[in-house]
Parts: C-alpha cells; structure tokens; sequence
C-alpha cells in the first residue's frame, strides 16, 4: 500500500509498506519512504549546491500493543544542484497478524526541528509455500554496490518508485517483485512460466503489456522485468505464476495509475464544465469536497481520489466531479450532488462523535452513503451482557435482496461504532462476530479475528445478537 501525508510546517513523506519474505520463511515488512522536497529546509553550501536530511524511526506494535519491531535511520542527501525529493528503506521482521506502525520524522535542517507523527494500521499475511511477493514499480536500476546498501536486491541498486503512477509518455516501465518456494512446486531447477502485465480493474489483460517469462524452480527469484506502458487509466500489474501447460497456481498485482499527457477527460478537452462544478474556485476545497465521493465510488474512481488526484489541478478537479455525476445522472448532475452533499451532512450530524474522523469517514456513515437508510434498526446500547451494538437491516442494499449489518463499539462507552459483520457479500464478513460481542475485554478488535471468512452459523443458537441478526424486526 501507499500514501501521502505531511501537513505545513512538517516534513511531507509519501510511504509504501511491501511485504517480502527472508530466507528461512521469516516475513519482513519493506517501508520505502519519499521524502518530499518542499518539505524540509535546504542547507546551501559554499559552491550553491543544496543538502539536506531528515531522522526517521517506525515502531511497529502488534495487537497485544507490544512493541514488535523498530527502526530508526537518518536519511542524508548528497550535495545536489537543485533540490529533489529522496528515498530511504527500512526492513522490519515481523510475525503475521496487524500491526499498528507508528512513523516520526524530523527535519534536522529545521531550526526547531521540524517533525511529522503519522499512524498506519497493516496486515502481515502468513508466507506459503507458493508465493508472490508484494510488487512495486522501479525508477531506475544501477550496478550494486559494496557493501551494499538499503537499495541494493541481488547484486544490482534497485529504486522504487513509491507513489505508483507513471506517464503514459514512457514506453516502458520495470517493476520489481520476488517468487518463493518455485523450486517445492516445480523441482529445483525445473522450467515454469510467469506471465506478467497490465490488465483493467475487471481482470482482463491489456494485450500489448502482456508478457511470457520461463523461469526455472529456486528457493527464491528476483523479478525484475520491463514491460509496456498502456494508455491513461487505471490498471492493476499482475503477475501470474504459471504451470508449463499454463494453468494458474499464484499469483499477486499492485494498483498503478497511468497519468495522461493530453487533457484527463472529455469535459476538459471541450472546455465545458457543469455550472454546479464552476462555482469551486479553491482547489483543496474541492479536493476535500470529491474525497467524500469516496464510499460511492467505483473502484477505479476511487484509486484516482487516492492517487491521480492529490495534486491535480483545480480544472482536473473540476472535470473528474463533472463526470463523476455527469455518469450517473446525466439529466441533472448538479441536483444529485447537491443531494449527495446534504446525505453527507446528515451522516456526519450524526456519526461526528468519532475522535479524528468526520461522521462520513465511520463505518456507519459509510454505509448509509452506499445504501442509504436502514429499513429497521436495532439499538442495544444499554442494559446488555454484550458490547453495545446495532443491526441495520436493508430490504435491498445495492444489488443485493435482504441485507444486514452488525455494528459494535468496542469501547464499551461512546458512540464510534464500527462494523463487526455483514452477509452482504461486498463488506466486511466474520465468523468470530458473536463471540466477540459477547467478550467485552477492552482492546480486542475486528483485525485480530477471521475477518472475511465464512463461517458456520449456529442455527440452534438462542442469544438475542444473533436471533435480531437472522430475525430482523
């Protein structure tokens, strides 16, 4: 995964966090962390050339909060004509399970030193014996170095490209990633066959960016592979692990946005606009206004929000919101946004307890964004052995007939609940979500359980969570 933060008057770092795994089976988490440019102080040297450096330290806790691993570094430059941003990496062992990351960083160019604390929860998945690695896109490759350093993967300097968008004025584009345990599936040395490129969000392959690698069987092999860059979009690079008959045994992609040269869309390129979308002249506002769009949107709409967006222009802004209604009310783009911002309003009037998120940005504002009202509610706030809850039941939620969704708030006291358990298939689903409920003990979460599993209901069950559950009224 990705991300951006820093605010003013602290460093701006953008961070990935890539999954690998160490010889022996022991999984490690990569932090490859962009230090932005305009966010530290520069020093000047005598001969008008520019340093600077920053400290940096991540401290990993598990769901115990334990400290699990640490790191700490201090990330220099070298002296440079211009200022630019630049990269460091940090490599923590850690076991599988979440994971909450706590990053600080401090300008030491910075006359008070300048710092930025930023938290990130994470998922350590538990390593196969037939696995892909996470991937990431390369900026450049050079000879290793020795002794090598944080950049250096089999003998050769490999950078990363964080923030994961690219032109599509470049041809092509490499990307680097890792196979384990080929050798245990195909036999040492035995030939095998990687596919790699880019494909749509619905799954289907980019023809031209597809590619054919034969590979043999090792205990671990580096990918590092080049391939073409389609046009303007949203893509997923995947790369498939296949049997020499071509029949699919693994496989793994990553999230890549590729930026246009030309105008990004039809309303800008015409220079037509809706009114409703004329009326924002001050791009972070409407920046924050489209980051609401979020739960409604697709899932490539909402890689742009992510992504492609964050420093877009105000007239790209503009454009991507027109289309945005524009596609799903073209008769009145400018009523149905007016309305998506009063249903906004609401959720935030009324889920706006939550510390450090509007009501829009909570599980329950979420989903009344996506599917709208409840149909009946069930509230057990008080007076009950359980966590205090609530089920929301839709007679049809999305596409979907008959729909329920459990909420909870494990602080025993407040109103932030989150989403426990839903059997809709689109959400969160866990099999452990009654036993939960019923444990009360104070820092058990939704991550430390089989979330997303489908379990066993027990149908002779007579508790009353899971009789309003399956019998809404």
């Amino acid at each position: 995964m990705g991300l951006q933060v820093g605010h003013a008057q602290s460093p701006g770092v953008r961070l990935a966090t890539r999954q690998f795994t160490a010889p022996g089976g022991t999984p490690y988490l990569e932090l490859q962390a962009e230090f932005l440019a305009n966010g530290v102080k520069w020093l000047v040297s005598s001969d008008t050339l520019y340093r600077a450096a920053v400290t940096w330290s991540v401290v990993a806790f598990d769901s115990t909060g334990t400290v699990a691993g640490f790191s700490k570094a201090t990330a220099r430059t070298d002296d440079l004509p211009v200022p630019g941003d630049f990269l460091d990496i940090a490599r923590i062992p850690l076991a599988p399970g979440p994971h909450v990351l706590e990053l600080e960083v401090m300008d030491l160019g910075a006359a008070e030193g300048a710092t930025l604390k930023h938290e990130m929860v994470v998922e350590v998945d538990e390593p196969t014996t037939l696995d892909v690695s996470d991937l990431f896109l390369v900026q450049a490759v050079a000879p290793g170095l020795s002794p090598p350093t944080s950049l250096t993967r089999s003998g050769l300097e490999v950078l990363p490209l964080v923030d994961q968008r690219i032109s599509e004025d470049a041809e092509a584009v490499p990307f680097y990633g890792e196979l384990y345990g080929t050798d245990t599936r195909f036999g040492l040395d035995s030939a095998f066959l990687v596919v790699a490129g880019f494909a749509s969000p619905d799954g289907d392959w980019i023809p031209e960016t597809k590619r054919y690698i034969r590979m043999k069987g090792a205990p671990v092999l580096p990918l590092l592979e080049t391939i073409p860059v389609p046009s303007a979009g949203v893509y997923e690079l995947v790369v498939e692990v296949q049997t020499p008959t071509q029949e699919q045994v693994v496989s793994r992609s990553l999230a890549v946005e590729v930026l246009g040269s030309r105008v990004q869309d039809d309303a800008e390129a015409a220079a037509v606009l809706s009114s409703f979308v004329q009326e924002y002249q001050d791009r972070d506002s409407l920046l924050a206004s489209i980051e609401t769009l979020i739960p409604i949107a697709e899932s490539g709409e909402r890689r742009s929000i992510e992504y492609a967006l964050q420093d877009a222009s105000l007239r790209s802004l503009q454009a991507f919101l027109d289309q945005f209604w524009i596609s799903r009310e073209p008769g009145a783009p400018g009523v149905a946004w007016r309305e998506y911002q009063r249903e906004v309003a609401i959720a935030d009037e009324e889920y706006g307890a939550c510390p450090n998120r509007q009501g829009h940005e909570t599980d329950m504002g979420w989903i009344l964004l996506r599917y709208g009202p409840p149909n009946t509610t069930v509230k057990r706030h008080n007076g009950t052995q359980y966590y205090p809850y609530e089920i929301w039941h839709y007679h049809k939620a999305g596409p979907f007939n008959n729909r329920r969704f459990l909420f909870y708030t494990p602080q025993v006291v407040g109103e932030c609940f989150e989403l426990l358990h839903s059997d809709h298939p689109r959400e969160i689903r866990n099999a452990d979500w009654l036993s939960i409920l019923r444990t009360r003990e104070l820092g058990h979460s939704v991550s430390q359980t089989s979330i997303n599993q489908l379990g066993q209901r027990d149908t002779y069950s007579r508790e009353e969570p899971e009789d309003l559950f399956f019998n809404p009224r």
